[in-house]
């Protein structure tokens, strides 16, 4: 560290104007509030106590980020010096270390070495510079004393910096303690206007304002609403206007104005030097509000003349807008009428609608409308649905002739069966029994007959051929029952139902049905239509048929029949609606269910997509409405 006073001591023996220049280099050494102002103070000093320094440079970390500048040099600027010792500078920094580097300089007689030092100022672990400078003589402990002279020396420009890291610190410490006032201030209230009325008091006494005034934009133009100390003020006041028209300025150019404005401000301050004139030339400041990446309003800060804004309180205001902007436009949004909230978010969406950019929205809306207006001007073929099976159109069933009991089934159902093939047999031996006893019957009728016939009995012939008539009337009745012992198929087509093969030896009885036959060539198709549509169903209606099983193949057919009775099936209720299928297909068979659709007529496509919502919401304001 140099001592102020050894220097002195040292120095003793200079002319007075060496004096006088150390004196004000150590007075701005001490009063240097820069690190620029510090090297530029702190390097010569320095170079009066490293014996054979030549020349010296002190490089700072510039405003770009990986910049750096050289901010003071020893004893004056020489070009060729400084570029051999910025780039000593630049290696040192780029190494964190310390480095000497030896290189022979002069000319004519006997050379001289001259070795160059540099060192990096270290802060915080990062680097904010270097100290370079150049030693001539031949002591070989030279570089290392200067070396560890400098290191000594230097702490002041690290003491400087650890002091201005503090001041920033304590000063963001204080603007953030100050924006959380003011955003505690603002939430501590639930309407808008007792909030903002708290927060325009509250800067204007923290800031010392006469006055700080709140306005919002409204289309065009900003409208003034709360003034500290005011609770009430007149709209048509000539200040007001003045407000509103210096709030409308910063917002226009969406940037913060002062005025009188600083020499690095290029901005139309017409209306802040109007407000200023009104209040005796005092300061104006006016910050715009940004919420939600749109502009909102603004802060009018006003000050007496000789108090101006200063560059600390400027940016604590910027920091404290910048927190309250969204919690006051929340509030002022909340507590608007709802009719006034539902407008704006329509002008607001017309505006992201019809403005740039929300390539999304326009999208959307674009596809809104195409849709609209197709279900208002298109129409359709409205058809109702229902579910659909296939059956044939006429069945044929083959039933037992008389009791008895199976013998041989030869088809079931599913079988494709030609007229006369053979279904199933049933069992004769019972009933050849019975015809060979009525043979038996009529042969020994016969005997008798003649017998009387023989000794002239006209009685006994009578009887005896009512009893021969009578056995024959039953051998013939065998035999028809003996004919129909062979079940046949009456028609061409398919089995649909029957199944004699696991019932062998299972006994029958008269008129039971055992097979029942549809034929291939002419179908119908029963719908289960949904009550709610079958008004509009009617015989003669045209409608096209799709089967599961046939799912590439549309089949037409014609309403022949509606069954006004309704039954209830999967929960619903339903009418049977018979149709007559026109052309059918090979492949189709009895018992397929699909879908099938009757066209009643042409329907605007809103009327068809959206007509079952609006009966049920018909019903359902009969049942509730009384």
């Amino acid at each position: 560290m140099i001592d102020q006073s050894s220097a002195s001591a040292d120095t003793g023996n200079d002319p007075p104007s060496v004096a006088l220049l150390e004196s004000a280099l150590w007075k701005g050494l001490l009063e240097a509030r820069e690190t620029r102002d510090m090297a530029q103070a702190w390097l010569p000093l320095q170079c009066q106590f490293i014996k054979g320094a030549s020349h010296a440079i002190v490089v700072l970390a510039g405003a770009k980020p990986n910049s750096f500048e050289a901010v003071a040099h020893w004893p004056d600027e020489t070009v060729g010096r400084t570029q051999r010792l910025v780039e000593v500078a630049q290696i040192a920094m780029r190494e964190k270390r310390g480095i000497a580097r030896m290189a022979p300089r002069g000319s004519g007689g006997e050379p001289m070495r001259e070795t160059r030092i540099a060192l990096p100022i270290i802060f915080d672990d990062e680097v904010q510079g270097a100290v370079a400078l150049s030693l001539g003589g031949w002591a070989p402990d030279d570089p290392r004393l200067a070396m560890r002279q400098l290191q000594w020396g230097m702490n002041w420009l690290v003491d400087l910096m650890g002091r201005r890291s503090l001041e920033e610190q304590s000063t963001l410490l204080n603007r953030s303690k100050i924006a959380l006032d003011l955003l505690a201030a603002a939430l501590d209230h639930e309407s808008f206007e007792k909030s903002a009325i708290a927060v325009v008091t509250e800067l204007a006494v923290r800031t010392r304002c006469v006055r700080v005034s709140l306005g919002f934009r409204r289309g065009r133009t900003s409208v003034v609403k709360i003034i500290s100390h005011s609770a009430q003020f007149g709209r048509h006041m000539n200040l007001i206007a003045c407000l509103g028209a210096a709030m409308d300025e910063a917002l226009d150019q969406r940037r913060l104005i002062l005025h009188p404005a600083p020499d690095d401000q290029f901005v139309a301050t017409l209306a802040h030097a109007e407000l200023s004139r009104m209040q005796k030339d005092g300061q104006v400041l006016t910050i715009p509000l940004l919420a939600a990446d749109r502009f909102i309003g603004a802060l009018t800060f006003e000050r007496p003349p000789g108090s101006d804004f200063d560059p600390g309180t400027i940016k604590l205001l910027e920091a404290a807008t910048a927190i309250l902007a969204p919690v006051l436009q929340e509030k002022r949004a909340n507590d608007r009428w709802l009719i006034f909230k539902v407008g704006e978010s329509i002008g607001l969406e017309l505006t992201r609608i019809f403005g740039p950019g929300h390539l999304t929205r326009k999208l959307i809306l674009t596809a809104a409308i195409i849709g609209a207006a197709f279900l208002t001007f298109a129409e359709n073929t409205y058809r109702v649905n229902a579910t659909a099976q296939i059956e044939g159109l006429v069945r044929r069933a083959v039933v037992a002739p008389y009791d008895g009991f199976t013998k041989e089934a030869m088809a079931r159902a599913g079988d494709t069966v030609r007229e006369g093939d053979v279904l199933a047999t049933l069992e004769d031996r019972e009933l050849l029994l019975e015809r060979l006893k009525w043979v038996n019957e009529r042969q020994q009728r016969l005997f008798e007959y003649d017998k009387a016939l023989a000794s002239r009995q006209p009685a006994a012939i009578n009887v005896i051929r009512s009893q021969i008539d009578q056995a024959q009337a039953q051998i013939k009745l065998i035999d028809e029952q003996l004919a129909r012992v062979r079940l046949t198929a009456p028609i061409a087509g398919l089995l649909v139902s029957g199944d004699l093969s696991q019932m062998i030896g299972a006994a029958v009885q008269r008129g039971q049905v055992l097979f029942e036959v549809a034929p291939l060539d002419s179908y119908r198709v029963i719908l289960d239509v949904d009550e709610r549509d079958v008004g509009v169903i009617e015989v003669g209606q045209a409608g096209q048929l799709v089967v599961s099983a046939l799912p590439h193949e549309t089949m037409a057919f014609v309403i022949d029949k509606v069954t006004p009775i309704a039954e209830a099936r999967g929960g619903l209720n339903v009418f049977r609606v018979e149709g007559r299928i026109n052309e059918t297909s090979p492949r189709l068979r009895p018992g397929m269910e699909g879908v099938g659709k009757v066209e009643i007529g042409t329907r605007k496509q809103a009327w068809i997509w959206f007509h079952p919502l609006l009966d049920w919401l018909r019903i359902w304001s009969w049942r509730w409405m009384g």
